[in-house]
């Protein structure tokens, strides 16, 4: 019998990820950090809040682009979690801008997040029917 050769293991295939897609703690850190680094206080001393962004907090957690930080928080490993809180953070920040005058932006960002402002059709179609049911019971009327 003939002794078959033993290949050596070989190494994952392309560059590592940015963030260990098991290390929770490691990435809440650096999602808090980024948080906590828009808080400034001005020369007068007064603190100022400045807007998250999707494109600083992919920054912040060492990504190239925001679709890192959208494919990292659908991938479905441990670290997914903190970055959709992290996401939804920001989302909640545009939330607030709807409250002010000029929401435009706010509005164009979280219509690029799911958001919509039309009701859904399907809806009322299905409302409107189950009312014409009720009135043709009550009226014996087609």
């Amino acid at each position: 019998m003939a002794k078959e050769k033993q290949l050596p293991k070989r190494k994952a295939a392309g560059r590592p990820p940015k963030n260990d897609p098991d290390g929770v703690d490691e990435i809440q850190k650096k999602i808090d950090l980024y948080f906590e680094s828009l808080e400034r206080t001005n020369a007068d001393g007064d603190v100022i809040n400045d807007d998250p962004t999707f494109c600083g907090l992919a920054l912040a957690l060492g990504y190239s682009s925001r679709t890192s930080l959208w494919e990292n928080a659908n991938a479905g490993n441990p670290i997914s979690e903190p970055i959709k809180k992290g996401l939804l953070r920001i989302e909640e920040s545009y939330e607030k801008a709807l409250r002010f005058q000029s929401c435009t932006g706010a509005i164009f960002a979280l219509k690029n997040r799911g958001w919509t402002d039309k009701t859904e059709d399907k809806e009322k179609d299905e409302t409107i029917n189950r009312l014409l049911e009720i009135v043709t019971k009550i009226t014996g009327q087609s």
